[in-house]
C-alpha cells in the first residue's frame, strides 16, 4: 500500500543534472466512490481546474473533465460487470486511481502530467504514465500527438536516438527486449526540449517511476514538419 501511494502524489519529472518539472497550483475537481460489495472497490479520478482565461484553457478544462469522467465510468462499468459474474472475479479488492496534473501553461500552449492505476488482483496493479498538450495556433485549438509534429517517418528516427542514448551511456538495467517506436507516444514540450516518458518496465523490469530522456530542441530541426507542427520559436515561456 504504501508503494501506492508514494506512486499516485509524484508529481516532480527528474530531466537532467537537477532539473525537474513540477507541477502548477490550482483548484481541482474529483470524483470518489469506495464500497464493498463481494470485494473491496475503490476508484477516484482527480483532474486541473484551470482558471478559464482564454479559449485555451476553456478548451482544455473541457477534455480533460470529460476522459476524466468517461475513465471513471468505465471502470465503474466493468466492475458492475464483474459483479454478476462473480467466479470470474479472483481479487479481494479492486481499484482504480487517476490524477492529473498541469506542469506547463503559455498564452499558446498547455501541458498535463499524470498516471492511472489499476488493480485488479495478483501482486501488482498496473501504471501508466499520461500526458496531454494542447496548442493554439490563431483561432484553432487541438491536442497535439508526436505525428503533429514531425515529418513523416520521424518517430523511427526519435526511436533509434533513444536507442542509441541508452547504449552510448550505459543504461544497466536496458533489457533491449521489446522497446520499440511505439513506445514514444508519452511526451511534454518542455523549455528545454522534447521530454520523452516511458512507462515502467519498458526500458527496465524494475523501475519504480518513469524513465525520461529530454532531447533538445536544435537536435529536432531537421524533422520537424513545417506546415503542421508546433514551430520551435513557439516553445519558449
Amino acid at each position: 500500500m504504501y508503494t501506492f501511494f508514494a506512486k499516485i502524489l509524484t508529481v516532480l519529472l527528474p530531466y537532467g543534472d537537477g532539473d525537474t518539472l513540477s507541477s502548477i497550483e490550482c483548484e481541482s475537481g474529483s470524483l470518489k466512490t469506495a464500497f464493498d460489495t463481494n470485494v473491496h472497490i475503490e476508484a477516484s479520478v482527480s483532474y486541473p481546474l484551470v482558471p478559464e482565461t482564454s479559449l485555451l484553457t476553456r478548451y482544455a478544462n473541457e477534455i480533460v473533465q470529460k476522459e476524466a469522467y468517461e475513465l471513471y465510468d468505465t471502470f465503474m462499468q466493468e466492475i458492475s460487470a464483474l459483479q454478476e459474474e462473480p467466479s470470474e472475479q479472483d481479487a479481494d479488492e479492486l481499484r482504480f486511481r487517476y490524477d492529473l496534473s498541469l506542469v506547463r501553461s503559455t498564452p499558446i500552449l498547455m501541458s498535463f502530467y499524470g498516471s492511472k492505476y489499476e488493480y485488479r488482483g495478483g501482486v501488482h496493479g498496473s501504471w501508466q504514465y499520461v500526458t496531454k498538450t494542447f496548442l493554439r495556433q490563431d483561432n484553432t485549438i487541438r491536442e497535439l500527438f508526436l505525428e503533429d509534429l514531425f515529418l513523416p517517418g520521424s518517430r523511427e528516427r526519435l526511436f533509434r536516438y533513444c536507442e542509441d542514448y541508452f547504449k552510448l551511456n550505459q543504461y544497466d538495467d536496458y533489457t533491449w527486449g521489446g522497446f520499440n517506436s511505439e513506445h514514444l507516444d508519452a511526451f511534454l514540450l518542455t523549455e528545454k526540449g522534447l521530454l520523452l516518458i516511458f512507462q515502467d518496465h519498458i526500458l527496465s523490469g524494475y523501475e519504480d517511476y518513469p524513465t525520461t530522456l529530454l532531447i533538445p530542441y536544435l537536435k529536432l530541426v531537421s524533422i520537424v514538419n513545417p506546415s503542421n507542427s508546433l514551430p520551435v520559436d513557439f516553445v519558449g515561456p
